[in-house]
């Protein structure tokens, strides 16, 4: 439960004015938001293995090893906006010094 002390408190914290009623209200707020917190404490969250439900699996697939003929590879670079030899030129994006 909070105080009416510690509502002040915050309320200076945050720098805002609260009037009678909103200092009722809020203190109403503040029980409820608590008290739920409080009912999720008591909840069980511990997993095993075996409770699990849909247990996350990685689909991965297998590498693939992509062949480009010669010809296929020219028409790539040639689309390149810039080109360094047989490779395709790009901005340096990270600096050494």
């Amino acid at each position: 439960m909070i105080t009416s002390t510690e509502l002040d408190k915050l309320a200076t914290l945050a720098r805002i004015e609260l009037t009678e009623a909103d200092k009722a209200s809020m203190l109403k707020e503040f029980d409820a938001i608590i008290g739920y917190v409080d009912q999720l404490k008591k909840v069980d969250v511990s997993l095993d293995a075996a409770g699990r439900v849909g247990a996350v699996k990685n689909a991965m697939r297998a590498d693939e090893a992509v062949v480009i003929s010669a010809a296929d590879r020219e028409g790539l670079l040639k689309e390149a906006p810039h080109r360094e030899g047989d490779f395709i030129a790009v901005q340096k994006i990270i600096a050494q010094d």
